[in-house]
């Protein structure tokens, strides 16, 4: 997956002298190879370490590297120990010619093919990880775990990059000893400074990549990730203080299961997140409430949900719980989202949990392309809706499914066709919104894998620009601290009226 990162998050802790120091005098590479042997000293290609056992009994020190051989492979459990430093961290590669190296975890209750328990300062690179049972088996499994005695304390730069995680069957919901954390690559741990990037995550139950973690924890950047077939949730971000962010990741067919709620790309207790130039589609199912592409969840404020393309997906575009404040949702582009209804609210594009919603969430200059649609917002008295394009390719009944209120901003909008407004939402809409054919290049092609093209912005889908002479050419309302710049990276004039939709 080609992708270009606009973001790299340098740590900006202070290393002491003597601790860096010594990690640079101190550090050695060690050889593992399936036709080595644990009698060798493991410093040479050709005096390799054999088994994950000999890994496991070492205590490794800062700048320190554990190679595996290309092509082997190994069964059990990866649990290293000691950690880096500052500048210096411990790191898992490769070495030789040939495929990754496999670990294939062992199956058991809680286990993972690698885990990293009460550890900072380490990398993990090119390894490809598996961790099943049989059938109907009920043991919680993970690929990666990252973990910590007590979320009481705070661990330090965790990178995994380059791997391929897939095949962990863990159990599902419904039964006892069902999990969250359990999936693909899991942070369970207070920390600042966590990457997962350039992976691949596929057939995983239940989660693709999340973190499960408290308010202090700081810059988790989850980064040009190809993640499939997920039971569960695709990617999580669960507690961050700031400095955060979601970009760059393919996310298809999540949300694979109905038996409990799921979304395809969520926060929860974040501040100030970007998720931003991701590509969605495929969910079928979701739970009760769930389904949708995006959520911006339980105790967020100020995330940043911008530049993404969905498409196809079952269930709607986003969900807001009642505590999501501050909430900015802005240039992204839904083709055929919300196909099949959901279990409440039938067809809708937006789930308003708590029957309110803050005026503080803001949704503007979004380009939303869609069959017919029962509700555009389902709960939601509270709405703040400007500039955006909603065309239908079908009817829609009605914009809200409560009475909105009167300081609720829906302003500069095109509905196409007219929405057929419930007596409760007429005047609503019928202030400065558009009824009125936008005139897209071609909308409904838009295709999956979409590109990226100058700073990381997507090319695709270019359906979405407006021919000359659409309605909605510079029709909207000015926004301010509008991010400067619309889906495809074009500049925004900051006293200009912009466009409609997020195409300017």
């Amino acid at each position: 997956m080609s992708r270009l990162p606009l973001h790299i998050i340098r740590p900006t802790l202070l290393c002491s002298a003597l601790l860096c120091g010594a990690g640079a005098a101190h550090a050695a590479t060690y050889y593992i190879s399936s036709s080595g042997s644990d009698t060798n000293s493991g410093l040479r290609k050709n005096d390799a370490w054999k088994t994950l056992d000999q890994v496991n009994r070492h205590v490794f020190a800062p700048g320190d590297r554990i190679l595996f051989h290309r092509g082997d492979a190994w069964s059990g459990q990866l649990t290293p120990q000691g950690s880096g430093a500052e500048g210096h961290p411990v790191i898992l590669d490769t070495y030789g010619s040939g495929p990754e190296p496999i670990i294939h975890g062992p199956g058991t209750d809680h286990s993972s093919a690698v885990d990293l328990k009460d550890l900072s300062y380490w990398e993990i690179h090119h390894l490809e990880l598996t961790n099943s049972q049989p059938a109907g088996g009920t043991h919680v499994l993970r690929g990666i775990l990252v973990e910590s005695s007590s979320q009481k304390n705070l661990e330090h730069h965790i990178y995994i990059r380059d791997c391929y995680v897939h095949d962990v069957n863990s159990v599902g919901y419904g039964d006892p000893h069902y999990t969250k954390i359990s999936g693909g690559i899991l942070y369970d741990v207070n920390i600042d400074d966590a990457r997962v990037e350039n992976c691949h995550v596929a057939r995983v139950t239940v989660e693709g990549i999340r973190n499960n973690s408290p308010l202090t924890t700081s810059r988790v950047i989850f980064r040009n990730n190809e993640i499939e077939d997920v039971y569960g949730d695709g990617i999580v971000l669960h507690g961050s203080s700031g400095g955060s962010i979601i970009e760059h990741n393919r996310v298809r067919n999540a949300c694979m299961s109905d038996a409990a709620n799921y979304a395809a790309v969520w926060t929860y207790a974040s501040r100030h997140t970007l998720i931003q130039f991701n590509e969605v589609y495929g969910t079928t199912a979701g739970g009760p409430n769930d389904g949708e592409a995006f959520d911006a969840d339980i105790d967020t404020d100020g995330d940043i949900f911008q530049y993404n393309y969905t498409h196809d997906n079952a269930r709607g575009f986003m969900l807001f719980m009642s505590s999501a404040k501050n909430i900015v949702v802005r240039y992204n582009i839904s083709q055929n989202d919300a196909m099949m209804a959901a279990r409440q609210g039938g067809h809708r594009l937006f789930y308003q949990d708590g029957k309110t919603g803050s005026l503080s969430n803001r949704i503007y200059n979004n380009t939303f392309y869609t069959g017919s649609l029962d509700t555009v917002f389902f709960q939601s008295r509270n709405i703040d809706f400007r500039n955006n394009i909603l065309y239908s390719t079908g009817e829609v009944k009605q914009l809200s499914t409560l009475p909105v209120n009167a300081d609720s901003q829906i302003e500069r909008n095109l509905f196409f066709p007219a929405i057929t407004p419930a007596k409760s939402d007429q005047e609503s809409i019928a202030g400065h919104n558009l009824a009125a054919d936008p005139r897209f290049r071609a909308g409904g092609a838009g295709k999956a894998n979409a590109h990226s093209g100058k700073a990381g912005f997507f090319r695709d889908p270019k359906e979405y620009r407006l021919k000359r002479g659409s309605p909605a050419l510079r029709a909207g309302q000015v926004i301010e601290q509008n991010g400067g710049f619309d889906y495809f990276g074009k500049s925004l004039p900051a006293q200009q009226a912009p466009n409609l939709g997020a195409a300017n």
